[in-house]
């Protein structure tokens, strides 16, 4: 496993971009930091599985890209888990024809198959 592959994996998840109704529109980064910061609902922003699930994809990442050897079960663990919000980003592009919510997906893609084919 190619380490700096994983963590270009991480960043480049957070630059995936959303639109949506009438002049909103964020980055993945912009949306971490908002739930990062409302300490209040904090409980209801990670029970969400669209949150958690990538979160912690993210975390095994990180954590496998700082070992000496990286487990390739759970690399392929942490590259799912954020890959299904990606491809669901992806999927809602498509079908809005939006062309800049799809372009912000192909850099996390083409990482997840840098991880996978670097071996």
């Amino acid at each position: 496993m190619k380490k700096p592959a994983l963590l270009l994996t991480v960043a480049t998840f957070f630059l995936c971009y959303l639109e949506w109704g009438t002049n909103q529109s964020s980055f993945l980064y912009e949306v971490a930091l908002q739930v990062f910061s409302q300490r209040e609902s904090a409980g209801d922003n990670f029970s969400h599985p669209l949150i958690l699930l990538p979160f912690v994809g993210l975390l095994i990442l990180l954590y496998q890209a700082f070992q000496p050897v990286p487990n390739r079960r759970w690399v392929y663990i942490g590259l799912v888990l954020p890959a299904i919000l990606v491809l669901f980003i992806l999927l809602v592009g498509i079908l809005s024809a939006n062309i800049k919510v799809i372009a912000s997906t192909i850099p996390f893609l083409a990482a997840v198959v840098w991880v996978v084919r670097g071996r």
